[in-house]
C-alpha cells in the first residue's frame, strides 16, 4: 500500500465502488446509467438520491446532498474523514497504517490501551475496595444510581500517593506511557514518579466512539487535600485530549441527540450523569470552557441545534454573547435556558418534581438573540430613547462580529434578525442597518488601528457585493476543474492577495499542493482541509461550478486580467487619498506611483 496520504486515499476510493458503499445502507435500484434512492439527509417520500457510478459520486435533488463515497459514510457514520477512511479501508481489507506495529500509530494505540487500563483499574477500586467507602458514600448522597456509575465507568483514584504506580509495576505497563497521558507526574530531578490523582471521584472522558482520551477528578468533600486542591482536576491535554474540543458523554448521547434533533450543552459531569440517569440522554458538557468553534464542528456532525442550561444565578448574561456570536457566525440553531435559582441540573433532577421542571425548561428554550434582547429588556426601559438605543448597541456589538462575506444561509439568518430587533424595539430596519453598518466600521477601524494597519484597507472591503471577491470565486472554481491551470495562475496572482479568507484558504492550500510537486485535486485538497471539512464542501461545489466552464484557459486569462484591474484600481484610490494630505516632495512620488500603477493594469498578466 502506498505511505503517502493522498495515494492511499485514491487507492482506498478506487477499491470502493460507491453504489456498493451506498447500498449497504440503502436500498437502490437501477435507473439508466445510475442508481435511484431514498435520500437519507431529508425526509424523502420519493427516490431523490442519484448515485453515479461513473463519476462515483452521489447527489440529492431534493436537499442538495452532493459528494464522493468518504462523503457519504462520514454523513452516515457521524464521523470526520480519518475515521471514515478508516471504515472504507477495513471494508476492502486494506491495512492503514494506524493499524501497523511500529511507528506515531503505533504510540497511539499504546496510549489508548494504557488509558483503558487505568479507567478499569479506577472502576475496580471505586467498586470493590475499601480503599474507596468513602467515594461510594459521596455518590449515594449525591443520588446517583449504581447502574449510573457503572454504565459512565466511574472509578476512584486513593488518597495513597503511588496507588496507580503500584498498579501499574504489577501489571507490567510503562509508566512512562502513564506520564504522557497525564496520570503520573515525575518527581523532582528524576526520582521516580507519583499519582497525579488523589482521592478523587475520576470521570473517564472518552471520544465519540467510547475511547477513553482522558480522565476529570472530583476532590472528595471529606478529603485532607480539599482545602488546597481544586475542586475539580482535569488532565493534561495530550495528543489524544484537547479540552477546547471535547464534549464529555457525547459517545453515550450521540444515538439520542440525533433522535432528538439536539444537544443539550450543561457544565459539570454529575449533570451530564444525572441528566442520563432520568432520561434525557442527550445531555453532554463541555470541559470548563465556552463553547468553541472546534465544538461547533463536533457537534454539526451530528445535530443543527443546540440547548444551553445556564445557571439563573450566574449574573443573567454570563455566556450569552458567546452563545449569540456562535448562532451568528455557524450554521447552527443555538437555544439557551435557565434553571431555577440556585439549582444545577444535578440538585434539581433529585427533586420530586425535578424531571418535569429540567424537560419543561428544555421546551422553553429560546435562541440566543430572543435570550439576550429578554434580559436587555429588563435592563433597561425600552420606552425610552436612551433604553432603546442602549439595547440596540449591545445587540448590534455581536451583530458586527459577523463577517460581511458570510455564507448565504448566514446572511438570512443576520437578516431575520435585524428585521426582528426592528420590530421589537418599534424602528425602521432602515435605521437598524444604518446604525449596525456605523458600529461595524468603528470596529473595524479600532482593529486597523490596534494592527498599524492603514484606514484604507477597511474602504476597500466595505461594500455589500463585492466584485473582487466574485472574480476570486470564479479564479477558485476555474483552478480546481483545471488543475493544470495552477502554474499560470500563482505567477500571477498570490493567495494572499485574495480577500475573502474562504476562498483564500482553498487558493493557498492549492498553491501549497503545486509548489510540493502533488496533483492539486480533490482529494489532495481533503488531506490539506482536514481541519475544515466545511472549507471542503465549499470546493466539492466550485468544482463542480468549475466543470461546466468552457475553454478554461481563456475563461483564466480573462478573470486574473480582472482581479489585477481591480487590486491597481483600489491602489490608485488609496494613492488619490494620501495625494490630498501630501506635501510637494511626497506628491511628486505619488503620481509617478499612479502613473505605474495606469500603466501595470493594462500590461498583459504576468509581464
Amino acid at each position: 500500500m502506498p505511505s503517502d496520504p493522498v495515494e492511499l486515499t485514491k487507492a482506498i476510493k478506487a477499491a470502493c465502488d460507491i453504489v456498493s458503499v451506498v447500498g449497504s445502507y440503502l436500498t437502490l435500484k437501477p435507473a439508466g446509467a445510475t442508481f435511484k434512492g431514498l435520500c437519507p439527509f431529508h425526509d424523502d417520500t420519493r427516490p431523490s438520491l442519484d448515485v453515479d457510478p461513473r463519476r462515483q459520486r452521489y447527489r440529492c435533488w431534493a436537499c442538495g446532498a452532493y459528494g464522493d463515497v468518504f462523503q457519504f459514510v462520514m454523513a452516515m457514520e457521524k464521523v470526520d474523514f480519518r475515521e471514515a477512511r478508516a471504515i472504507l479501508a477495513r471494508r476492502v481489507g486494506i491495512r492503514l497504517e494506524d493499524e501497523a506495529n511500529s511507528g506515531p500509530a503505533s504510540q497511539r494505540r499504546r496510549w489508548y490501551e494504557a488509558l483503558h487500563w487505568a479507567q478499569q483499574r479506577y472502576a475496580e477500586c471505586l467498586l470493590e475496595s475499601d480503599l474507596a467507602e468513602t467515594a461510594r458514600k459521596y455518590l449515594g448522597e449525591r443520588g446517583l444510581h449504581g447502574g449510573t456509575v457503572r454504565d459512565f465507568g466511574l472509578g476512584y483514584a486513593p488518597l495513597l500517593g503511588e496507588w496507580l504506580l503500584q498498579q501499574a509495576r504489577r501489571d507490567l505497563i510503562d509508566p512512562q506511557i502513564l506520564v504522557e497521558m497525564g496520570l503520573l507526574l515525575t518527581r523532582s530531578e528524576n526520582r521516580g514518579w507519583f499519582d497525579r490523582f488523589r482521592d478523587r471521584i475520576m470521570f473517564p472522558i472518552r471520544d465519540p466512539r467510547g475511547q477513553v482520551i482522558a480522565f476529570g477528578g472530583r476532590i472528595l468533600p471529606s478529603s485532607p487535600l480539599a482545602p488546597r486542591a481544586p475542586k475539580y482536576y482535569n488532565s493534561a491535554e495530550t495528543p489524544l485530549f484537547s479540552k477546547s474540543e471535547v464534549l464529555y458523554g457525547l459517545d453515550r448521547a450521540r444515538a439520542a441527540a440525533v433522535s432528538a434533533g439536539q444537544l443539550v450543552i450543561v457544565e459539570g459531569y454529575t449533570d451530564v450523569l444525572m441528566a442520563h440517569q432520568y432520561g434525557f440522554s442527550q445531555v453532554v458538557a463541555t470541559m470548563g470552557t465556552a463553547l468553541t468553534t472546534r465544538h461547533i464542528s463536533l457537534i454539526r456532525r451530528f445535530v443543527p441545534k443546540v440547548v444551553l442550561v445556564f445557571d439563573a444565578d450566574s449574573g443573567g448574561l454570563t455566556g450569552t454573547d458567546r452563545a449569540l456570536e456562535l448562532f451568528l457566525t455557524h450554521d447552527l440553531e443555538v437555544a439557551i435556558t435557565t434553571l431555577p435559582p440556585g439549582l444545577d441540573p444535578c440538585d434539581l433532577l433529585i427533586q420530586p418534581q425535578g424531571p418535569s421542571l429540567f424537560a419543561q425548561a428544555l421546551a422553553s428554550a429560546c435562541d440566543a438573540l430572543e435570550f439576550k434582547l429578554q434580559r436587555l429588556l429588563q435592563q433597561h426601559d425600552p420606552n425610552t430613547l436612551e433604553g432603546t438605543r442602549r439595547i440596540l448597541d449591545a445587540l448590534l456589538q455581536v451583530l458586527a462580529m459577523v463577517p460581511e462575506y458570510s455564507s448565504p444561509e448566514l446572511r438570512v439568518k443576520k437578516e431575520l434578525m435585524i428585521n426582528r430587533l426592528a420590530h421589537r424595539l418599534r424602528l425602521r430596519s432602515e435605521t437598524v442597518w444604518a446604525r449596525l453598518e456605523d458600529i461595524r466600521k468603528r470596529r473595524e477601524r479600532a482593529t486597523l488601528a490596534a494592527s498599524g494597519e492603514p484606514a484604507t484597507s477597511a474602504a476597500a472591503s466595505s461594500t455589500r457585493v463585492d466584485p473582487q471577491v466574485i472574480a476570486e470565486k470564479q479564479l477558485v472554481e476555474i483552478l480546481l476543474a483545471d488543475p493544470a491551470l495552477i502554474p499560470q495562475a500563482c505567477a500571477v496572482w498570490p493567495a494572499e492577495a485574495m480577500r475573502h479568507p474562504r476562498l483564500r484558504r482553498i487558493l493557498s492550500e492549492l498553491y501549497g499542493i503545486y509548489h510540493s510537486g502533488g496533483i492539486a485535486d480533490l482529494d489532495a485538497l481533503r488531506e490539506r482541509l482536514f481541519d475544515r471539512p466545511d472549507l471542503y464542501d465549499d470546493a466539492c461545489r466550485l468544482h463542480q461550478v468549475g466543470q461546466y466552464m468552457q475553454e478554461r484557459a481563456q475563461w483564466l486569462q480573462r478573470v486574473l486580467q480582472r482581479l489585477r484591474e481591480l487590486h491597481q484600481a483600489a491602489e490608485r484610490q488609496a494613492l488619490k487619498e494620501q495625494l490630498a494630505a501630501a506635501d510637494a516632495e511626497q506628491a511628486v512620488a505619488l503620481l509617478r506611483r499612479l502613473q505605474q500603477t495606469h500603466r501595470e493594469v493594462h500590461s498583459p498578466p504576468g509581464l
